[in-house]
């Protein structure tokens, strides 16, 4: 069994209820702090089905061919999955390091006041 340092965990709605419960996918990075794992798990259950493992700097290097047009890297099979899970992991890091300030009435996962345009005068961060 692999122990987790950081994770997110989300309601899995493609897979919604089974005969065992409601399903979760839990996307964690490991004890070695460079490898993401996404796994799909039974509400309640401590065991988890492993789907999909990629290194946090693998994950950078495809969301910045993405970025920057590369065709290859947007048909890469996982993408959505990749970029998500990564996305995920580092806004959760990022927030607990106290990187972002909160929007009143935050409600853990809300919307968050970070580097917008209208508010730094930076009118090219509003992609």
């Amino acid at each position: 069994m692999k122990s987790i340092t950081v994770a997110v965990d989300v309601a899995n709605l493609a897979a919604g209820a089974g005969p065992r419960g409601h399903f979760r996918r839990v996307v964690g990075l490991l004890d070695d702090r460079q490898t993401v794992a996404i796994a799909t798990m039974v509400s309640g259950q401590a065991v988890a089905e492993h789907e999909l493992s990629f290194r946090l700097d693998d994950g950078l290097r495809l969301a910045e061919a993405v970025l920057a047009g590369d065709r290859r890297a947007m048909t890469q099979p996982g993408l959505a999955r990749t970029l998500s899970a990564t996305a995920a992991l580092l806004f959760r890091v990022s927030h607990a390091a106290g990187a972002f300030q909160t929007i009143e009435g935050f409600d853990g996962d809300a919307e968050y006041r970070g580097d917008r345009g209208q508010e730094t005068g930076d009118e090219h961060s509003q992609d």
